[in-house]
Order: structure tokens, then C-alpha cells, then sequence
């Protein structure tokens, strides 16, 4: 179950009404009040039944127990909550929580509020509706009249929500919002413990009996359209952030995806009662006739044939998502979903990116807002269907084309309404800077595909992370609709490639998000099995606090790693600070014994036993934090807030080039064995018998170091110095010509394509580009030529 918290509008107003209900038949029930009752103010003392036959009439009339480990739902009817109020109001021991005094109040002043402003805006509603209504808060008053005598007084109370809903306002739709404002979660609510529900002595969950006339079907909608501008708003903000630099590109749009999926599950919980009323869209377009008519507004005095609607209610259409109905429902009754692959024709003029958000007239706000629409929605309807699989990554927009080309024409969800409404505004508000999320694109690719260079080309790793690099080196949409153009199946020409990311931002930063993480999976799985990295860490530990490297000389790029893990990735404990202590940490976080180390002993005994399952771990993140802590309170809009600065936040983490590092401390690990052979002639090759167990060299060095032979006190030897200062002395040249900080340099430098124009990477055809050509050519040969959509001459792609 979600936090109150996160709850949408809607959900805290049944949350309320269901509060109602579960603590006036939880409370009634548990001091006898049977459904039968002889009369509602009869108090427990007078029931009229004793004993036995008391517990008898209880049994008959309160549900039973479920086996079941789910509570079976059991609908309290509105008029009963009336008599269960008279009820308790008589039995002297209860006293009523102010969680339950807001709870009722706050539903009664929403619900009579909206009613009057609904009224007041001239819309139709039927006297059932209306009767509906007025029965409904005329039963909350009744029990706020039962119980008054109980509750603490100003328990509740509207403050601004108030002063706001009396206003006359700044229009129709801003007056329904500031009614429900009251639902808004303040500093205090969100910082405040948990109230906890009534428990009832059985396993039955009690909901209150829900309303599915009209105006209950508007008033859920208002709130969706609140709970919508909320994050919308949210979602501004993000994209400013990211125009000055204050946020990374992956993280807003990571961000802006998952409210698109909170709005849809907003809209999930109340879809069963819009659809009794035509559905989202049907009800969206009705309102907004009424409110255009509550602004003097006529709806349907259209200065050309071809307008939507009256030009002049632009805003208001923008604000209850109508445009994006209208433009989505538009491109899915006018084709039909066997035509794929298609394109704009430009009947209705062409995107101004250099004018943007700018338009001055409603009429240009408009033509921006059709002609960006029509001329991506092409490149949606391939990514969302079969030909477009090979993309992988789909963000909500995308799949949510999906489902309306599928389902039934026409039957367009408020949530995708917000998503297209939203691109659209994302994409004027960067202007003429929209194709900036391509290029950082691009260069995220490039330097990943860089990256790879040094790695083995038989590393499965490195397929994995080429896979993603490489996905959209080349264009699948503008392909194949070249192929469609050469082969008379499309007319015009065809727009430049790679169209649909330079005006795709949101896209583009999911799909940088989606390389980080394979870059980082992939990285740790590459460097962490050898312990490489970890036992170069704790030589370079022990040589720094040893003093046998000068302060000047650091190795900035095993720090940031260092410090990236923390210690315990690498010691056992606190960090050892004597040489008995490296030897000891470094046996046990590799795993194995000390006395493996025992030079007597090992001769010509072949392998040192590792035990890899208890090595130190170099740990990963896959990206943003899978939980937060249980204490910490969000709105959606604010949840949304946190995981964009979450992601933010881990980028350099996920960005670090794991692969790399591992290799330069692999280098310098084989220059330490090549330097203790020297020392120690041949028979040092008896300890590192193969390449795979170079880290053992970083073990010989502090065994020696500590004079250890084995953990016996009595085997000790003396303390050998000369391959501890060996060590130092290689390290520190190492690192001088030029390996103190070859990541930190690399990550602040653009890689230019020609650095990579001669490379050759394996064609790893995610888009299994051969299948696509084989599947137009069969359209083709079916089609059987030139083929206009189904929408004819009139209709905007073909």
C-alpha cells in the first residue's frame, strides 16, 4: 500500500469517506449495535437483548472471519451511517479522534464546495445527480450532528483553501483546483506520524459505498487534472534545471518517465467510474465545453472549418489536456495500425524550432503544437510496434502509443494525453536548443565505445556494453522508410535521420541512463573477480601510510575508486595501520590462510587454496536507490523531485570507468611481478604460476613485509624490506608518467567521432536491421505500391 503521502487526490478523498465508515462501524459494532437495531439513538445499555441471546443476534450480523490472509471487502451503505452515528453518540466511554473530525469535515466542505462552484459554472447536472449529492452530505452532516458533542472543536480547518475557493477567481478550472487544495500535503502533515486506521476484531475491510453519478465522475476528474498540474509543474522545473546545467540529462528524464507512470496509476484508480461516464476523454471533452462556457466562451464558434474548437479557449483546452486528446485521438481514428512506417506530409505546415514556446496567438501556440505532434508521431507508431523492437527501451509515450493504436479508436487515456501534452512542452521550452540531449547523446557514446578500446575483444562484457554504445549508430526509422520511398510505397522525401532524437530529449537521457548502467554492471563484473583492484588498493594503502611515497605523488583515479566503495570493500575492519596488519587484512579478504604464505611449506605444493565466495566485494548500483528510508514523507510531485537528484547524484558513480582501472592496476600489478623476478630470480614465479593470480604478488609483498611464515607466533622471521620499498619505488614511477589520473582527465574531454572513424566494433544489429528490410519488402509486395494511409488526401502522414 502507498503512503497517505503519495496518495492521489482521489485516493485521500476515499481514504476519507472510507476512514468515516470503517471507524463508525468498527466502533458501533464493537459495543454491540446490530444492523437491526430497533432504533438508531437506542445506546447499548437498552438493546434489549442479554447474554446468550445478545452474543446469539451479534453472530448472525457481523461477517465472519476469512481464512484468507486478504480482508474480504464489506461496503457500508451511506444511509447506515446515520443510525451507526446516533449509536455511538450514546455510549458514554468513546470519545471521537480528530483524525476522524477532518476526515468527515474535510469531505463535506469538498464536496458541497465543488457542488457550488459546478453549479455556479453553469454546468448540467441530472436531479438524479444532483439528489445523489444532497443525500450523500446530508447523511456526513447528520453524523457530524450525532457526534458533535464528542469531537474537539477547530479540529479542522480550510484556512487558505477557504479564502481561495471564496474568491471569485482566475477562472474556472484554478477555482475547482483551490477546493481540493485542502488534500495538499503541508511541511507539518508530511513530517507528522502515521495515523493508523481502526482495526476491525474480524478480517473485514469496511469501504464506504461509492457514488458513480456525473458529478462524482467530474469531481474525480478535477482532482486528476490537479493531481496532473501538480506534476506537471514538477516537471518544469526539472527542465529548467537542466537548461542551466543544475541537473543531469539522465536524471530529469528518468524523473519525467516515472510521473508519466504515476500518472497513469492515478488514473487507473478511478478509470471503472469515468468509463460508466464515455470514458476519460469523453468526459474531459464535455467538460471542457462547460467550462469554456462558464469563461463566455462558445466552444464551437470556430474561425476556420478546420480549428478543433474556438481558438480563443486554447488555454483551457492545454489545461484539461484536451489538445492532446484531440492530436492523439486525431492520428489514431485516421490510420490504420497495419500502416508501420509513415510520414508527415505537411498539411498543416511545419515545426519552428527556433520559435519554440514563443508563439504570440493562440492560433501559433496551436500550429506549434499539431505540426511537432504530427511530424514525431510516425516515428512513435515504428518505435511501438513490431519493427521498432529492437529499441528496447521504451519510455511511457512509447508504450503508451502502443495501447492506443491497439485498443478501441478513439479511446484516448487522460495520462497519455499528459504525456504527449508534456513532450510538446518540453520540446518548445528548450527551442532551439531541443537537439542538445542528441549531442550529449552522441558524445556518451562515443566515450563509452572509447572506453572499450582496451578491453579484450573476446570479453563478454564488452559485447554487452557495445550492444547499448552502438544501438543507435544508425537511424531504423529513416531507413527503412528510404527503403519504402525507393520501393514507391511512400511519397515525398524523407526527413533527415536521427529526426526523432534530436527532437526526442527525454528519449535521449534514457537511453545515456541505460548505457551508465550497463557501462557500471558490466565494469564491476569485468574488474571484481580477480581482486585486482582490491589488493592494488591495500598496497597503495599501505605504501601511502608507510610514508614510502611522497605526498605529491597520488593516484587520484584509485582514490576516487577508494573512496566510491568505501573501506569496507576492502579491509576488514577499520584500515590496518602496522605491516603484520596488511598481511593479516589482505588473508582474510581474499580468502584464504595466512599460512598459505609460508615459503617453507609452499614449495612444490602447486596452487594457493582461494576461496573466492569470501572475498572483499567491489560493490554496484544499478542506478537510483531501490528504497528510501520508511521516515522520509514525498508528495508524487516531490518523490519525483528526490529521484531526480538521487540520479543526479550517482552519475559519477555509474560513469566511472571500471574497466580501465582495472586494467591500469592489472598493468601495474604484472610490472610488479616482473620486478620482484629480478629480485628474487626465477624461483619468485613459484608464488604467481600464472597470470590470473597476479594479486598474489601485492600478498608476497606484505608477508615478507611482516616476517610472517605462518599466524603461528613461533614461525615468525624476520621482517624483509627490500620488497615492500620495491614496491613503493615501482608505484611511484608508475604513477609520474602519467597514470595518477588518466579517468579524471578522460571524463572532462570530448571525444571527437574521427577518434573512432577507424575502429572497427562488431555490428551488433540490435534492430536486426536484415529482418526489417525483408519485412518491407513483404509489405510491399502486399501492399502492392504506393500506398497513401488510410486517412486518404486528408490525412496528415502517409
Amino acid at each position: 500500500m502507498l503512503p497517505s503521502s503519495l496518495k492521489s487526490i482521489y485516493q485521500q478523498y476515499k481514504a476519507d469517506t472510507d476512514y468515516v465508515a470503517t471507524w463508525l462501524a468498527t466502533t458501533a459494532k464493537a459495543h454491540g449495535y446490530t444492523n437491526d437495531a430497533p432504533g438508531s439513538n437506542n445506546p447499548p445499555a437498552k438493546s434489549g437483548r442479554k447474554g446468550k441471546a445478545r452474543k446469539a443476534v451479534k453472530a448472525t450480523h457481523q461477517p465472519q472471519p476469512s481464512n484468507s490472509a486478504t480482508k474480504v471487502p464489506y461496503v457500508i451503505r451511506i444511509r447506515d451511517f446515520e443510525p451507526m452515528a446516533s449509536y455511538v453518540a450514546n455510549i458514554d466511554s468513546i470519545s471521537v479522534l480528530d483524525h476522524f473530525v477532518v476526515a468527515l469535515e474535510r469531505v463535506i466542505w469538498v464536496r458541497k464546495t465543488f457542488s457550488d462552484r459546478l453549479a455556479a459554472s453553469g454546468a448540467y447536472t441530472s436531479p438524479a445527480s444532483d439528489d445523489r449529492h444532497s443525500f450523500f452530505v446530508g447523511v456526513l452532516e447528520k453524523v457530524g450532528d450525532y457526534l458533535k458533542p464528542l469531537m474537539n472543536a477547530g479540529v479542522f480547518n480550510v484556512g487558505e483553501s477557504s479564502k481561495a475557493a471564496a474568491k471569485k477567481s482566475e477562472g474556472p478550472l484554478k477555482n475547482m483546483f483551490d477546493i481540493l487544495a485542502v488534500y495538499t500535503p503541508s511541511e507539518t502533515f508530511l513530517n507528522a506520524p502515521d495515523v493508523a486506521v481502526p482495526k476491525s476484531t474480524t478480517e473485514v475491510k469496511y469501504t464506504a459505498e461509492q457514488d458513480d453519478t456525473w458529478e462524482h465522475a467530474v469531481f474525480a476528474l478535477v482532482s486528476l487534472l490537479d493531481d496532473y498540474d501538480r506534476l506537471s509543474k514538477e516537471i518544469k522545473s526539472l527542465w529548467i534545471r537542466y537548461s542551466t546545467d543544475s541537473l543531469d540529462l539522465a536524471a530529469v528524464s528518468v524523473a519525467t518517465n516515472m510521473a508519466f507512470e504515476l500518472a497513469r496509476s492515478m488514473e487507473d484508480e478511478m478509470k471503472s467510474l469515468l468509463d460508466k461516464h464515455g470514458g476519460a476523454a469523453n468526459l474531459v471533452t464535455s467538460y471542457f465545453v462547460e467550462l469554456c462556457r462558464a469563461s463566455g466562451i462558445d466552444a464551437e464558434d470556430k474561425e476556420l472549418p478546420s480549428d478543433p474548437y474556438n481558438m480563443e479557449a486554447y488555454g483551457l483546452a492545454k489545461h484539461c489536456l484536451a489538445n492532446g486528446i484531440i492530436l492523439l485521438s486525431s492520428y489514431a481514428t485516421s490510420n490504420s495500425g497495419d500502416i508501420i512506417v509513415n510520414n508527415y506530409n505537411g498539411k498543416f505546415g511545419w515545426y519552428d524550432e527556433a520559435l519554440g514556446a514563443s508563439g504570440e496567438t493562440n492560433r501559433a501556440k496551436w500550429n506549434q503544437d499539431s505540426t511537432a505532434f504530427f511530424e514525431i508521431i510516425p516515428d512513435l507508431h515504428f518505435l511501438s510496434s513490431n519493427m521498432g523492437r529492437g529499441a528496447r527501451i521504451e519510455d511511457e509515450l512509447i508504450r503508451g502509443i502502443a495501447a492506443l493504436l491497439k485498443g478501441p479508436k478513439g479511446a484516448v487515456p487522460l495520462w497519455l494525453a499528459l504525456t504527449a501534452q508534456t513532450y510538446l512542452d518540453i520540446l518548445q521550452f528548450l527551442g532551439a536548443n531541443c537537439a542538445r540531449g542528441f549531442s550529449q547523446m552522441q558524445q556518451e557514446s562515443l566515450k563509452i565505445k572509447k572506453a572499450m578500446l582496451s578491453v579484450p575483444a573476446s570479453s563478454s562484457e564488452r559485447d554487452a556494453v557495445l550492444g547499448v554504445a552502438t544501438k543507435w549508430d544508425k537511424d531504423p526509422i529513416w531507413i527503412c522508410r528510404q527503403q519504402m520511398i525507393l520501393l514507391d510505397m511512400l511519397p515525398g522525401t524523407n526527413p533527415p535521420a536521427f529526426k526523432f532524437l534530436r527532437r526526442s530529449p527525454t528519449h535521449c537521457g534514457l537511453l545515456i541512463h541505460n548505457m551508465r548502467v550497463r557501462f557500471h554492471i558490466s565494469g564491476v563484473r569485468y574488474s571484481a573477480p580477480s581482486g585486482g583492484l582490491m589488493c592494488t588498493t591495500q598496497l597503495y594503502h599501505a605504501l601511502r601510510h608507510e610514508k614510502l611515497l611522497p605526498d605529491q605523488v597520488v593516484w587520484e583515479d584509485l582514490e576516487t575508486f577508494w573512496k566510491m566503495q568505501g573501506n569496507p570493500a576492502f579491509f576488514v575492519g577499520d584500515p590496518p595501520t602496522t605491516r603484520e596488519g596488511y598481511f593479516r587484512n589482505y588473508c582474510l579478504s581474499i580468502g584464504m590462510s595466512a599460512s598459505n604464505w609460508a615459503s617453507a611449506k609452499r614449495k612444490g605444493k602447486g596452487k594457493v587454496n582461494v576461496n573466492t565466495a569470501n572475498r572483499r566485494n567491489i560493490n554496484s548500483t544499478d542506478g537510483a536507490n531501490d528504497e528510501m528510508p520508511d521516515s522520509i514523507k514525498l508528495s508524487p510531485a516531490g518523490l519525483i523531485d528526490k529521484l531526480a537528484l538521487e540520479i543526479h547524484a550517482e552519475a559519477p558513480m555509474i560513469t566511472f570507468d571500471y574497466f580501465t582501472m582495472h586494467n591500469t592496476a592489472w598493468t601495474f600489478l604484472k610490472e610488479l611481478k616482473e620486478k620482484f623476478t629480478r629480485i628474487h630470480g626465477v624461483e619468485f614465479l613459484q608464488y604467481i604460476p600464472q597470470e590470473d593470480r597476479l594479486p598474489f604478488v601485492v600478498g608476497y609483498t606484505f608477508s615478507t613485509a611482516a616476517g610472517r611464515k605462518d599466524l603461528k607466533d613461533e614461525d615468525n622471521a624476520e621482517p624483509v624490506d627490500s620488497f615492500i620499498n620495491a614496491a613503493a619505488e615501482l608505484l611511484c614511477g608508475f604513477l609520474i608518467k602519467g597514470q595518477r589520473r588518466v579517468l579524471k582527465d578522460r571524463s572532462k574531454t570530448k571525444v571527437e567521432p574521427e577518434e573512432l572513424a577507424n575502429q572497427e566494433f562488431k555490428d551488433y544489429n540490435p534492430w536486426r536491421m536484415d529482418k526489417l528490410m525483408a519485412e518491407v519488402r513483404k509489405m510491399s509486395r502486399t501492399m502492392g505500391g504506393l500506398d497513401t494511409g488510410a486517412g486518404g488526401q486528408n490525412c496528415p502522414v502517409q
